[in-house]
């Protein structure tokens, strides 16, 4: 009579294991999967050209050749935002 209870153990067992190799998996493509949202324009003041010697191309958060991480729609590289972050090593000029 063990028998019958062992081998449900075992394969209990094993579904187990089965299943806590595929959660990690399931948490690391979850990310790419959901929509991303991004601010709106004027709601971070953006503008199509520098300000006080900062742009876009500049800013840690651009993706060339023309959109941003953080903010909606196509973005200029010679633009702005309140948003700005500058990339380490590019000094700005004034």
């Amino acid at each position: 009579m063990e028998k019958p209870l062992d081998n449900s153990r075992r394969h209990f067992l094993k579904l187990s294991g089965t299943s806590l190799l595929l959660i990690p998996a399931t948490f690391i493509a979850a990310p790419s999967t959901q929509a991303q949202i991004k601010a709106q324009k004027d709601k971070v003041n953006y503008q199509d050209t520098p300000k006080d010697g900062k742009k876009c191309v500049d800013c840690q958060l651009f993706e060339p050749p023309n959109a941003c991480l953080v903010v909606e729609g196509d973005i200029s590289p010679e633009g702005w935002c309140s948003l700005f972050v500058l990339k380490q090593g590019n000094p700005v000029s004034n």
